[in-house]
């Protein structure tokens, strides 16, 4: 199971996922208030809900769920409900409970300004994307079917709403979340040069999780997927193989 982050939508895994296809069956869901899934975007426990039940949908027992950003509280959320369903956790460029929330992260929670400056944001980003010369860049970067998809996600109506409902999530739910209590396989895999989630803070989620595998990628930042998929895709099969699976 792959989840994306905080905006993002299945297509953030999609150069990762052919790098797995000979090693495991892989489900990229949408979360809660984005792409196929849509309605009412959710916290960290409301998506680790929607996460076991697809799990009991798809009648898989058992999964390595790997996360990236935003979704890592998820993963860890569905590890500390479920721990009989979770094989091990591949957690990449990941928020984590001993990182500390920023002023600009509780100004973002708050109600309705959350939302107008997501809406203003991500409405921009929108814009920018449809210009070709931007469009190139992206694809050059991320793959032209992945662009388009990327793009088509960021136009989401719903978008700003999911944004501002998850990073209120972010302020009230994330230092509930307790790894320290998990013994599982796992990987935290740290971009060196990440300005969105710390590296410090990758690494005191990797020293709370017992056992883990720290994988840090040398001048890396946040995109992850996009830059360094071999490295994720390195990350799942070694939890994968330490799981039995």
């Amino acid at each position: 199971m792959a989840l994306h982050g905080q905006p993002g939508s299945a297509a953030d895994w999609a150069r990762v996922v052919p790098l797995l296809r000979d090693h495991c069956m892989v489900v990229t869901p949408d979360r809660l208030g984005y792409g196929r899934t849509g309605g009412r975007a959710g916290g960290f426990a409301d998506n680790a809900a929607a996460v076991i039940e697809l799990l009991d949908r798809l009648e898989i027992p058992r999964a390595v769920v790997a996360a990236h950003s935003w979704g890592g509280g998820v993963a860890l959320a569905v590890a500390e409900a479920a721990p009989e369903r979770i094989a091990g956790l591949v957690l990449v460029a990941s928020v984590s409970p001993g990182e500390s929330v920023t002023f600009v992260d509780r100004v973002l929670a708050v109600p309705a300004v959350g939302t107008v400056l997501a809406r203003l944001a991500i409405g921009a980003a929108g814009r920018v994307l449809t210009y070709p010369s931007v469009r190139a860049m992206v694809e050059g970067r991320v793959g032209g079917p992945t662009a388009e998809s990327v793009a088509q996600a960021w136009r989401q109506g719903g978008l700003p709403r999911s944004f501002a409902i998850e990073q209120r999530a972010l302020v009230d739910e994330l230092g509930e979340l307790a790894p320290e209590h998990l013994s599982l396989p796992a990987a935290v895999v740290i971009g060196t040069a990440d300005r969105i989630v710390s590296p410090a803070s990758g690494e005191r989620l990797g020293a709370l999780l017992a056992g883990a595998e720290i994988i840090r990628v040398p001048g890396a930042g946040h995109l992850l997927l996009f830059d360094h998929p071999e490295v994720v895709a390195g990350a799942v099969t070694s939890v994968l193989a330490r799981a039995g699976i």
